[in-house]
């Protein structure tokens, strides 16, 4: 079981520790079928509505722990706060989810300056996520995909869509989806979920925003971890980043 870091015996609270931005899925933790070790429920991590849950390895619950105890630890993730509010690790500090759409204070109450912000961006882009939506479920006569746009605050903030078999079944909407897009919204792929994001609005706008506001991370020692392409421009904020073996980053690094 993960401890919070006030659980956590003989630790110094200061708040000069260094703050960690980290991603959540496949950096953390990941769901059972990717695990090559047997699937210990007490590392479970976060809980699905759909069954298919996450989970972290022996290695990850360690480091996870240590990192707790060491860091002041900030999420940032795609998930909605909905599904964030699922993770089993007791996260302290500031949360950001939705892939930026919304930071959550150590309080969980939404930050209002950035709220504000959110909602111009989602006003403007709301036609193009329902639109979105409708073109994947005319594709989608046969149940080959799952999708959604993502909603916080009851204002549409990305859209998002994954493949319910094989991840090639995604290349036939990546040209139809992008299309309609253009170059206003940010299209992500990585596995089976591919995502079209409203510019604007980002996992690095959001943590920039924290930076900014807050002294006492801008002054000190920022860390930052995440697995994805996607996660890399928060990252460029942090004075060291760390990504995890395996992953979509380390396999873009090695091919160079």
């Amino acid at each position: 079981m993960i401890r919070s870091d006030s659980e956590a015996p003989g630790l110094c609270n200061s708040a000069r520790r260094p703050v960690l931005f980290t991603d959540l899925d496949d950096t953390l933790f990941q769901t059972a079928r990717k695990i090559t070790e047997p699937v210990c429920e007490s590392h479970l991590a976060a809980e699905a509505t759909n069954g298919h849950h996450s989970y972290m390895t022996e290695s990850q619950a360690s480091m996870t722990q240590w990192l707790l105890e060491s860091t002041r630890m900030v999420p940032v993730t795609a998930r909605s706060t909905d599904a964030l509010s699922r993770c089993r690790i007791p996260f302290k500090n500031w949360k950001v989810a939705a892939n930026g759409a919304v930071i959550l204070n150590p309080e969980d109450h939404a930050d209002s300056e950035w709220s504000r912000h959110i909602t111009q961006i989602s006003k403007a882009s709301h036609t193009t996520l329902e639109t979105l939506d409708a073109l994947t479920c005319s594709h989608n006569t046969d149940g080959r995909f799952r999708h959604w746009i993502v909603r916080e605050e009851g204002r549409p903030v990305y859209f998002c869509v994954k493949s319910n078999g094989e991840e090639a079944w995604l290349d036939d909407l990546r040209e139809p989806l992008c299309s309609i897009t253009g170059e206003e919204f940010l299209y992500h792929r990585n596995g089976n979920n591919m995502s079209f994001t409203p510019r604007g609005i980002s996992k690095m706008a959001a943590v920039a925003h924290l930076i900014d506001r807050n002294p006492e991370i801008r002054d000190g020692v920022i860390i930052a971890m995440g697995d994805s392409l996607t996660d890399l421009p928060f990252m460029g904020l942090a004075d060291m980043m760390m990504i995890p073996p395996g992953s979509q980053l380390d396999t873009a690094i090695r091919r160079g």
